[in-house]
């Protein structure tokens, strides 16, 4: 009879493989920890989804300790081992992916303070530079007092000095003064020197000027939110305007003209959203002047930061306009490109007219890169109705990139893509109110419907608030369509269930 093997003895030293073999299960239990607890506190998974999250965790959990602990083939072990390395990475990359979406909820729902890029000019065959200035009178613009103050005393300590100023009531008296050496320097913010492009015969006024300095201040402003229509009390509505700028600054915070104006009402309860877009060029009361003997063009007010637009529609259509959500256009190549291009369905055959090289867009579905996206949502001039039309190029680029988005392809691309989306969007949407929307969103699902409308007008040329000394061109607003967009956004907060009229 063979010999019975011996057990080894209750003392004996246990090997290093022992204590690896330990040590992994502690950290891939701590790192499944780490991930249930990292996706529980998004806020955003239901009672349900928690529950269902912690079975699926803990299966492969309770699944590798159990191959690991009981007295198995080393062949047992061996999987047990390789399951652990497995669940570790895709524990380690969830909880990464996870921290990576809260930080950037969180950067774009920060509270900053918005700036306003100030520049000052001369003209463009004169080479000195700001030391050499000092002594000039610099012309400044008194429609931007505050800004333009808060400039003096940033260059006053930057260069320890008092500067002169000289002011004046519109840009375009501003840069005659200074072609007419009136003034040998300018310090105006670059928003209001924007304006100057829609003119006529101040279209190429940049071609005239040298830029010496740039810089931002924080935007000042008196301006007090107008009282306005009363709303439901109801949680599940709420109105958020939604500010495409043309700033072409890099900061999503720096002021701008609003190219793109549109408010969402939305009523979370019966899944309706009506998406109501305003021409730029809509002729109406900004909320600073509060009259109608001052009317300006409502692209004009997002020079005077976003509040001054939000402000300006909400009084306009008497409603309240509980958040803002703002949308740098220059921010979506990036997007855009991470994403590896989206696709939208134009209506119409045309060539882009203000890109630097010629850009083709046929009918039909166009595959478009960053840049390509970038001046398809630009472009106006190559359609009878304009600003209506770049408006809906607008709206389909939004929604491609959300298609694109939510596809597998963001995995490939997710960290660039989040970066990319902090530098594009700036909400004041708090994060608690967009993590109930999510959780509502996974607990009940389904579709929402979604209805868009644009109020129209005739085009007219007029004197503006913002350059009461030159007429420009608007858009004189067709009463019956604004009462139209008035009671849809009454009916989506009353809960009924709306269709977009015909236009």
């Amino acid at each position: 009879m063979g010999k019975k093997p011996k057990n080894k003895p209750a003392g004996s030293p246990r090997g290093f493989d022992f204590y690896l073999n330990k040590i992994s299960l502690v950290v891939f239990t701590v790192l499944a920890v780490v991930f249930v607890y990292t996706a529980i506190s998004t806020q955003m998974l239901t009672p349900l989804l928690i529950a269902a999250l912690a079975v699926v965790v803990a299966l492969p959990v309770a699944l590798v300790w159990w191959l690991s602990l009981r007295r198995s083939k080393p062949v047992r072990l061996a999987i047990g081992s390789i399951l652990a390395m497995v669940f570790c990475l895709v524990f380690a990359v969830g909880t990464r992916y996870i921290q990576i979406g809260i930080d950037t909820l969180n950067t774009i729902t920060k509270e900053e303070d918005e700036t306003s890029s100030m520049a000052v000019y001369v003209r463009a065959d004169d080479t000195r530079e700001m030391e050499q200035l000092l002594g000039e009178t610099f012309g400044t613009l008194a429609l931007s007092t505050g800004n333009t103050q808060a400039a003096v005393t940033q260059l006053n300590q930057e260069y320890s000095t008092t500067l002169t100023t000289q002011s004046f009531n519109a840009a375009t008296e501003l840069v005659d003064a200074l072609e007419a050496e009136e003034v040998n320097v300018i310090l105006i913010d670059q928003g209001h020197l924007s304006v100057l492009e829609d003119l006529e015969g101040y279209e190429h006024t940049m071609d005239n000027l040298r830029e010496v300095k740039s810089f931002h201040v924080v935007v000042q402003t008196d301006n007090t939110p107008q009282p306005t229509g009363t709303i439901s009390d109801d949680d599940s509505v709420f109105t958020v305007y939604i500010s495409g700028s043309d700033s072409r600054d890099s900061n999503i915070m720096a002021t701008g003209r609003s190219d793109v104006n549109i408010i969402a009402t939305i009523n979370t309860k019966t899944r309706q959203v009506l998406l109501l877009n305003t021409p730029r060029d809509f002729y109406i009361p900004l909320a600073r002047s509060n009259s109608w003997d001052y009317p300006d063009k409502l692209t004009h007010a997002g020079i005077y930061g976003v509040d001054e637009s939000k402000d300006t529609l909400a009084k306009y259509y008497g409603i309240d306009i509980d958040y803002y959500f703002r949308v740098n256009f220059n921010g979506f190549e990036d997007i855009i490109d991470a994403l590896g291009g989206i696709d939208v369905d134009s209506e119409y055959a045309f060539s882009s007219s203000i890109s630097d090289y010629p850009i083709y867009y046929s009918k039909g579905i166009n595959h478009l890169n960053g840049y390509e996206a970038l001046y398809y949502v630009r472009e106006r001039y190559s359609f009878v109705n304009g600003d209506y039309q770049r408006g809906i190029h607008q709206m389909q680029v939004i929604e491609a990139v959300m298609k694109k988005a939510m596809s597998p392809t963001i995995l490939t691309s997710y960290t660039s893509m989040m970066q990319s989306l902090s530098d594009c969007f700036k909400t004041s949407i708090p994060t608690d109110l967009i993590s109930v929307l999510v959780r509502e969103q996974l607990s009940g699902g389904g579709d929402w419907n979604i209805v868009t409308y644009y109020v129209t007008g005739t085009g007219s040329s007029e004197y503006t608030y913002s350059i009461p000394s030159q007429k420009a061109y608007v858009t004189i607003p067709d009463e019956s369509t604004v009462e139209t967009a008035k009671d849809l956004m009454q009916q989506v907060r009353d809960g009924k269930t709306i269709t977009a009229p015909q236009q």
